[in-house]
């Protein structure tokens, strides 16, 4: 696990950070409930970098010291977690500096229970009374782990090799011994029971879910969603490969989806098992309930990140995953790419392409005014998807799912996609693929049609009149021209099932928003239908 402390001294830059004085072993872990949550780990970090003296310690005074440690870290974590989140829209310099003092601190928490619980691993076949502390030791330091690569994934970064073989180690350890599926506790809460399998499917179902697909508020509902449903994971014996995910124990590099590669003689294969048909039940509640009381995975994450996060989990889970999440086949290509972001930009972008810069249009409360384009590398492309590179630490608000508006290094076109991957090691360019919604988006400015006796301070004849109602909507195909089933964007503020809009054309026609599709941070995409007849 060395390893995995050099990794941090690498990206997280803390060559220059003190280190936290180590404590001596009669003191007591102090108070830290109402600490700011930086101070707090750092002030706990202290407890993780033992003395000489408590090196050489019997491994379950050592254990016992580092499972308070962990209890008194979690709310911190979780706090700088929500910080993170939050901070999208933040300076990067920000939301950099909380992420590496995350990533500081989870990674020497791994690192001491991993070193603590190998030692109680083998000293339990010597001294049966230390069994019960090397399983509650072995499955702290899985969750440990998980939670390290979750800190690493919001980033889109890599999770370092060390995590993985010692989650392997720690697990095949467990097994040896008979001690894998043995109940344990190992949270403060006493109503909380776990074991070491669970523990370790968790973190190997949170790789293995794609989550360099997710925004990184979505990585945090799937790891809510992973918490919840551990319990009905997966694990076959060797020999038996009939899961959809698998790793290979010897080594250290992370799960992967079986068929991607021939196995190993020494392969293991695991799923969902019956998660799969637990999350379908969640799914269908979800879709029946109003989005605003969507909350099953926490009232602090938005509804529409739950959503998202479960529909993409199904897609993952499957064992034939759905064709837009297989690895894409794209063609080397060279140029570059100007990049606009925000759903408010994409719209203006579209919008001075179709009709030129000068025209006149609806100001919306919200818009920036025309912001500089971003320069992008692109790498290669196909008729969906684009693959792009840019330097770093620019572009801090890219996360899968932003919509973008896309100008080749041609010139003359506009299109509009999202970004479909992410992964972003430090000190190199950050990669993304793009999947193109559109190469022919039409911005449209529609109004919102007031439904008889809908509430509205505004008059039917004054709402047309002045535009009062006027929506910026950016149409990603067009039924008169295409197959049924088009699509479009629209602000998210304007989203509601079954809302009427008219156009700004003559003669006005009328199309009817149908089912939402994704939810963007600031965005709907939707179906939509014309309506038959001009207004």
């Amino acid at each position: 696990m060395i390893d995995v402390l050099d990794w941090v001294k690498k990206r997280a830059g803390v060559a220059n950070t003190p280190k936290p004085e180590p404590r001596p072993a009669d003191a007591m872990l102090p108070d830290l409930r109402d600490s700011d949550p930086v101070i707090a780990l750092n002030e706990l970090g202290g407890w993780l970098e033992p003395s000489r003296d408590q090196a050489a310690a019997d491994p379950k005074a050592r254990g016992d010291i580092l499972s308070q440690v962990q209890d008194a870290g979690r709310a911190h974590v979780a706090a700088l977690v929500g910080q993170y989140l939050e901070g999208a829209a933040q300076k990067q310099a920000a939301r950099e500096s909380v992420w590496k003092s995350l990533v500081q601190y989870q990674a020497r928490l791994t690192h001491a229970l991993g070193v603590c619980a190998k030692a109680l691993l083998g000293a339990s076949y010597e001294d049966a009374t230390l069994l019960a502390d090397a399983e509650v030791c072995a499955a702290r330091a899985l969750q440990s782990g998980r939670a390290l690569a979750k800190i690493c994934l919001l980033h889109y970064t890599g999770v370092p090799g060390g995590v993985w073989r010692l989650a392997y180690a720690l697990y095949s350890g467990a097994e040896e011994i008979g001690s894998a599926t043995s109940p344990v506790k190992a949270e403060a809460d006493p109503k909380k029971v776990t074991t070491v399998e669970q523990e370790f499917l968790r973190l190997l179902m949170l790789r293995a879910s794609e989550p360099d697909m997710l925004a990184p508020e979505q990585i945090e509902v799937a790891d809510r969603v992973l918490e919840q449903l551990g319990e009905s994971f997966t694990l076959r014996p060797p020999g038996v490969a009939d899961n959809p995910f698998c790793f290979d124990p010897q080594g250290d590099l992370p799960p992967r989806r079986a068929n991607t590669e021939p196995p190993g003689a020494s392969t293991r294969y695991f799923g969902p098992g019956m998660g799969f048909d637990a999350l379908e039940r969640i799914q269908r509640q979800l879709g029946a309930a109003r989005l605003e009381d969507v909350k099953v995975f926490g009232a602090d994450l938005t509804p529409a990140a739950q959503l998202d996060a479960v529909e993409h989990l199904l897609a993952i889970w499957r064992a034939n995953p759905d064709p837009d999440h297989a690895p894409p086949v794209r063609n080397p290509a060279q140029g570059t790419l100007q990049i606009h972001h925000g759903y408010g930009q994409v719209w203006r972008q579209l919008n001075d392409a179709q009709h030129g810069a000068g025209e006149l249009s609806l100001a919306d409360p919200d818009d920036l005014g025309p912001q500089p384009p971003e320069t992008w590398t692109l790498r290669e492309a196909s008729d969906a998807e684009l693959a792009a590179t840019f330097a770093q630490p620019g572009a801090g608000w890219a996360r899968c799912g932003a919509v973008l508006a896309v100008t080749p290094q041609s010139g003359g076109e506009c299109w509009v996609g999202v970004i479909h991957r992410m992964h972003c090691e430090p000190n190199q360019e950050a990669q993304v693929d793009i999947a193109l919604l559109s190469r022919k988006p039409q911005a449209l400015q529609l109004r919102e049609v007031r439904a008889k006796g809908e509430e509205s301070a505004v008059s039917e004849a004054a709402s047309r009149q002045f535009d009062s109602a006027s929506v910026r909507a950016i149409v990603l195909s067009d039924a008169a021209d295409g197959p049924s089933g088009s699509s479009l964007l629209l602000p998210a503020a304007s989203w509601k099932p079954g809302r009427i809009y008219e156009t700004a054309d003559d003669p006005v026609r009328r199309l009817r928003a149908v089912q939402a599709i994704r939810y963007g941070d600031d965005y709907v995409r939707a179906k939509f239908e014309w309506l038959p007849g001009a207004a």
